[in-house]
Formats: structure tokens, sequence, C-alpha cells
């Protein structure tokens, strides 16, 4: 039995478990091109709830209200940027994967490049003083000297 049920836990494990969001309002579009937008426009927003996943992954409440606005602004034709321009307003940069380069948002696009200068400059530091360190040969006392002769010019014991 405990075999058996560690072999159902391994293949649980295996198999890929993914989860959608529901869209709790399901509306259909007039045109393919309609619901392509919508679909397109919900996977460029980011869920402020969940941070890391996208409007249209996201189970969160705020995610529906968002695809929710979204809907209806494509349905009342408003174009991608003004959809955009709305979100960015009521939500913040933070609702964009790619958000645009202001000073509010310097650290999120330079904030990598000052970290891997840093790990450079780090890298850089440890690599010299490990060089200084092991290039000085060490000062040997007259005794020690005379035991590392002694033990070079004795026989091996068999």
């Amino acid at each position: 039995m405990l075999q058996l049920m560690k072999k159902l836990a391994i293949l649980l494990l295996l198999l890929p478990i993914t989860v959608f969001a529901i869209d709790k309002h399901p509306i259909e579009f007039s045109n393919i091109t309609q619901e392509s937008r919508y679909q397109k426009l919900i996977d460029e927003f980011r869920c402020v709830v969940c941070q890391n996943q996208s409007v249209a992954d996201s189970n969160a409440d705020l995610a529906q209200d968002v695809r929710d606005i979204v809907r209806n602004m494509v349905l009342q034709g408003k174009t991608d940027d003004e959809i955009s321009a709305f979100l960015v307003e009521r939500y913040g940069d933070f609702v964009l994967y790619n958000p645009p380069m202001k000073p509010a948002t310097y650290l999120l696009w330079l904030g990598p490049l000052a970290l891997l200068f840093i790990a450079l400059l780090a890298l850089i530091y440890i690599i010299r003083r490990h060089a200084t360190q092991t290039a000085q040969p060490i000062e040997l006392t007259e005794e020690e000297t005379q035991k590392i002769q002694q033990l070079l010019t004795s026989e091996p014991k068999k």
C-alpha cells in the first residue's frame, strides 16, 4: 500500500498542473478582431495583487475588474493606448509589464545594472585580494628550512 502511495505521489508531481483564470463575466464579442485585441491586452497587463501574473492568468478579484474594464473599453471602441493610459492612471505604472522610462521607474530599469556593476566590483576586489595574498612567498625560519632539506635528502622508507 505504501509503495502504491509513493508511486501515486511521484506521478502527481510529474504531471503538469496549470491553473487558468476563469472570467466571471464572459461576453461574446461582435467580431474576432475585438476578441483578439482583448486577449492581447489582458496578457500585457500585470495583476497588481498577484504581481507576477498577467491579468489573464490571475484569479484575483482585482484582475477580474481589470478584465471587465478592458472588455468594456474594447467594446466601446477605445484604442489600446487609451486603455493603457486609463489603467496606468488608475493603478500606476506597475500594471504594465513594460513600464516607460521616467524618473519614477529609473530604479526599476537601472537597478539590475547597478547590482551587476556592484557584483563585478566585488569580484574584482576578491580576485585582487586573493592574488596579493597568494603571490607572496611564505617566509620560513632557519629551523623549518633545515627540516625541509633533511626530508628532501633522506631516503624513503621501505
